[in-house]
């Protein structure tokens, strides 16, 4: 059985995930709107690299995010920890117990930062 030691999860982040919303218009969106506040979690990077996209060099870092069981947390969600947005690229439920996930995620160091 996989045992959580929650002294290990030390920093606290937000959760925001897409959702499909209609403005005065009548128009389709995606906005992106908080799914969970003050959610705490491991972080520890995996890797940095850097890849061309659109003829330009983008610096790209990977983590493995760990937190607590969330079943409405989703592969199309996103981690924000002040300033800093993490999406997330895979997730795994530890041993399928529903007692942590392990998000692997990448921050994208020229992304358009959220307020949140």
């Amino acid at each position: 059985m996989y045992s959580l030691d929650a002294g290990r999860l030390n920093k606290l982040v937000k959760i925001y995930g897409y959702e499909d919303v209609t403005d005065e218009l009548g128009q389709n969106l995606t906005s992106l709107t908080l799914k969970h506040a003050d959610v705490w979690a491991e972080i520890h990077p995996l890797r940095a690299y850097e890849r061309v996209e659109s003829n330009q060099t983008a610096d790209a870092v990977s983590y493995r995010i760990i937190i607590r069981y969330k079943a409405d947390v989703t592969q199309k969600d996103v981690i924000v920890r002040g300033d800093r947005q993490f999406d997330i690229t895979g997730m795994v439920d530890i041993n399928e117990q529903h007692v942590a996930l392990e998000l692997t995620c990448v921050e994208k160091k020229d992304r358009v930062i959220l307020n949140g």
